[in-house]
C-alpha cells in the first residue's frame, strides 16, 4: 500500500511552485532538460520528497539560486519551449512523486524530461492521475511500499 509523500495541504502549492519553476527554467536557460534533471536530483528536491516543511516552502527563485542558476523573473515567455507542456510535465512529476511516494531522482531516471516532453500529445487529454498511472505502467515503475 502506498501513501502520499507529504500531507495533501502542500500539494497545490507544490504544483504551482513546480509550474513556475519550469517556466523560469525555460525563460532563462538554453538547454532546459539537463536543468530539470539536475533539479529533480538536487538535495532541495530530495528534502521536499521527504516532506521537510523547510524545503517544501522554498520559492522557485531560492531553489534555482541554490543550484547556481541566476534568473531574470522579467524574462519573456520562451520562444523555444511550450510552457503549457512544461506545466504539464511539472504536474506529472509532482503527482508521481506525491501520490506514489517515489523520490524525484528515481522518477527522472526512468522518465527523462526530453521523453516526457514528447509524451504530452498522447497523454495530455487524460487527467494527471490517469496519465501518471499510464506512465507508471509504461516505465514499469512501482509505488513505494510504506508498510510499517
Amino acid at each position: 500500500m502506498s501513501r502520499p509523500a507529504y500531507d495533501e495541504c502542500y500539494l497545490d502549492m507544490m504544483i504551482k511552485k513546480g509550474r513556475y519553476l519550469f517556466k523560469l527554467i525555460a525563460r532563462n536557460c538554453d538547454d532546459i532538460f539537463p536543468v530539470i534533471t539536475d533539479y529533480m536530483k538536487s538535495d532541495y528536491r530530495e528534502y521536499m520528497d521527504m516532506g521537510n516543511p523547510l524545503y517544501l516552502n522554498k520559492t522557485p527563485k531560492q531553489i534555482l539560486g541554490n543550484m547556481g542558476i541566476r534568473i531574470n523573473v522579467m524574462a519573456d515567455i520562451s520562444d523555444t519551449w511550450d510552457e503549457f507542456i512544461l506545466e504539464w510535465m511539472s504536474d506529472i512529476y509532482t503527482y508521481l512523486q506525491w501520490n506514489y511516494g517515489l523520490f524525484s531522482s528515481e522518477i527522472v531516471e526512468k522518465i527523462k524530461p526530453e521523453e516526457l516532453y514528447k509524451k504530452y500529445y498522447p497523454l495530455h487529454e487524460a487527467s494527471i492521475s490517469n496519465a501518471s498511472g499510464k506512465l507508471m505502467k509504461i516505465y514499469q515503475m512501482d509505488a513505494c511500499n510504506w508498510d510499517s
